[in-house]
């Protein structure tokens, strides 16, 4: 169960994904459509969470697995292009994390996922 900011706890099933994509000149509008099938196909509420100017992370939540996401994201394009959209990776986002806290992906890691672990002491850098 994920923890809720709101105060109520969320009971769900789906899969909280993590897909990073490179954007760049040669490929910016297949990444574009990319997105565009992500938020059409897998979770109408991802939405990029972070862009710059090598590439784009969105965070979904979806009953797919992710081969099952990469495949609908590469929907509509043509063989070619989606061989050479080779710069795009799905991972699981399992029950630890850690981000800046002041970041988009904190909020969104912890009201899907939960808190992230405590360092135990003797993982602790000593200073």
């Amino acid at each position: 169960m994920a923890e809720n900011p709101f105060g109520d706890t969320v009971a769900t099933n789906k899969n909280r994904l993590l897909v990073l994509l490179s954007a760049g000149k040669d490929n910016l509008s297949m990444t574009q459509a990319v997105v565009q099938n992500i938020k059409k196909e897998v979770d109408a509420k991802a939405s990029p969470l972070w862009i710059d100017s090598r590439g784009i992370g969105l965070f979904v939540e979806t009953d797919l697995v992710a081969g099952a996401v990469w495949d609908r994201a590469l929907t509509g394009l043509d063989h070619n292009q989606s061989e050479a959209f080779k710069d795009m990776v799905v991972v699981e986002i399992g029950q630890d994390w850690m981000a800046r806290k002041d970041s988009s992906m904190t909020h969104w890691l912890a009201s899907h996922v939960g808190d992230p672990r405590i360092v135990p002491r003797d993982q602790m850098r000593r200073r």
